[in-house]
Parts: C-alpha cells; structure tokens; sequence
C-alpha cells in the first residue's frame, strides 16, 4: 500500500471526523481506510484515532501527525509531475450547500450537465439558508449569497443578486401606492428572516441612501415562500431578480419605487483550503465559473429608461 495514499486518507478522516465519511469521500470501502490508518498507527508507533459506537476522537499525536502528514502530502505533489492519466474521472460523494430557492431555479441544469459529465460521482446536495460549517460536516462547496464573514473559507465570487421591491395589485387597491421610501411605513411587509436588521429596508437613490423602519406581516427564510405571500398580496416584498422578473412581466406583482435601488447582494462558491481540495470538488467549482452566466438576469427598466433590446 502506497503510504501516501495512507497519509491523504488520515487527512480525510481528520477533517470528515468519520471513517464512513471518509469512505464515502474518496470513493472506498471503509475496510479500507481502517486498514490504512492501521498502517500509519504501526508506522507512527502510536494510537490515532480513539472509536467508540458514537464518536471519533483524534488523540494528541494524531493533531501532531496532523501537520506532518500535510507537509509531506504537499511536497509529493509539487514534485509530481500533472497528467490527465494520473488523476483520471472523478469518483467518490461530493457534498455541497445550495440557498433553497436560487437552487430550485438556477441549479437543476447545473446538477444534470456535471452528472452527464462526471457519471461517477454521486451528488449529495443540501438546500439550506443557513451558513453550513464545510469543516465540521464534511461539506466541499457552498453556494452563498451576502456579506461573508471572516473566515477561513475560501470565496470566489461568480455573480450578484439583484433585488427589487415589489406588490401585488390586489395590495396597492387597500394601500396607497408608495412615492417614497418613507411611506412603506403604512404598508404591511413580507421580510426575510435572516436580514439584518430584521425590520428595515435600506434604498440607494441619486440622493444618497434611504432607512426605513417596517412592519412585518410575515416572516420567513425562503423566497419562493416570500413570492408567494407577496402575489397574495399580503404585503410588499424585497425579492430576489429571479422570483420578481417573471411576475413583474405578466403584471401580477408591480415593482414599487423604481427610481430607489434595494443593494444588491454578492454571490459566492466557497470552499475549505484549496490544496486540499477533491478533484470531483474542483471541477464541480469550475463549472459554476463556466455558467456563471446564467445567473444574470435583467432587471426591469427604471423609469424613463428604453428597455434593453433581448439578446436572440
């Protein structure tokens, strides 16, 4: 048995926190992993790993081996030669987060096309609104939209959320049609639960930025709900592009205060060290590069503003 392939398996199996974790990740049976860690623990001359029916607790060596193994796996690399032929098809479970209604609308083409290119890797997709610990649970990649915070992640941005704020006729027959952003006061509103702050909307104008304190009538952490509740007309909404488009075009919402920009919002793929990083992982990340595209949509025009001619 190669004792480089020993020594990226214990690096897996620290990072996953499981022996079946690391199985699943690098596409072997879990026989196999117990037999290269025993590999190494004779190598070492000491215990890596204590197991118990619940739990896998590195011990003290293990977090020392930890850096050496690193090291060594590192310097075997940049000392490789890279070949198509020695890296071969991509194999093993590719575990990654996705927001739920941007994955529902942007994602389902993006799943098929890498299944029809890489047939060997199964796809173990979570749809979340919550920021997932890739670290702690073994996740490769993450769609993320927002501010990210400091971390130790690696972000690479591939596009920008546009959001407009929107309401239904059915609203605008009970409620005066706002002029300002000040007069959302007197609307009920349909928010996102994980904004900050919960209960304002900011706006950008050529007058500089807009605050304003709302009332929320529901509340919620998936847009697809939020488009809903808002073409029930149970308030204004700030939407995200790909759920006020198409509703905006057939008349069914009506974009409110066009001339005042909700802030966009920037969209990243983000992953643990790169060095680190899967060959399934690596490519599933280059095609989101690759159809970053499409998750450009155009927005309405502001008022006074001659529609962009349709790309054919």
């Amino acid at each position: 048995m190669d004792r480089i392939d020993a020594l990226q398996t214990f690096i897996r199996v620290m990072e996953a926190g499981s022996f079946t974790q690391a199985a699943a990740d690098l596409g072997l049976g879990q026989p196999a992993i117990t037999k290269r860690i025993a590999l190494l623990e004779e190598q070492f001359g000491c215990r890596l790993f204590v197991r118990t029916t619940r739990k896998l607790r590195p011990t003290a060596e293990a977090d020392r081996v930890l850096k050496l193994a690193k090291d060594i796996v590192t310097l075997f690399e940049s000392a490789s030669v890279p070949s198509p032929r020695r890296v071969g098809a991509p194999s093993g479970t590719l575990r990654m987060t996705v927001p739920t209604s941007f994955g529902r609308y942007f994602f389902s083409d993006i799943f098929a096309e890498y299944g029809r290119r890489y047939p060997e890797v199964r796809l173990d997709i979570r749809f979340t609104e919550q920021f997932v610990d890739l670290v702690e649970t073994g996740t490769e990649l993450a769609i993320r939209i927002g501010v990210l915070s400091s971390s130790t992640l690696v972000a690479r941005r591939v596009g920008t959320v546009k959001r407009l704020l929107v309401a239904a006729p059915t609203l605008l027959t009970r409620h005066r049609a706002p002029r300002l952003p000040n007069d959302l006061r007197q609307l009920p509103c349909v928010t996102y639960s994980r904004l900050s702050p919960k209960n304002e909307w900011s706006f950008e104008s050529e007058t500089g930025r807009h605050v304003v304190g709302i009332t929320p009538s529901l509340t919620c952490d998936d847009a697809d709900i939020m488009t809903l509740a808002a073409l029930e007309g149970l308030g204004a909404a700030v939407l995200p592009d790909w759920c006020a488009i198409g509703p905006i075009a057939s008349g069914r919402l009506i974009h409110l205060l066009p001339d005042y920009d909700v802030p966009s919002l920037p969209l990243h793929v983000v992953y643990p060290d790169p060095q680190w990083m899967s060959h399934r992982a690596r490519l599933f990340r280059d095609l989101i590069i690759e159809r970053a595209d499409v998750f450009a949509i155009t927005a309405p025009p502001r008022r006074n503003e001659r529609p962009q001619r349709e790309r054919c």
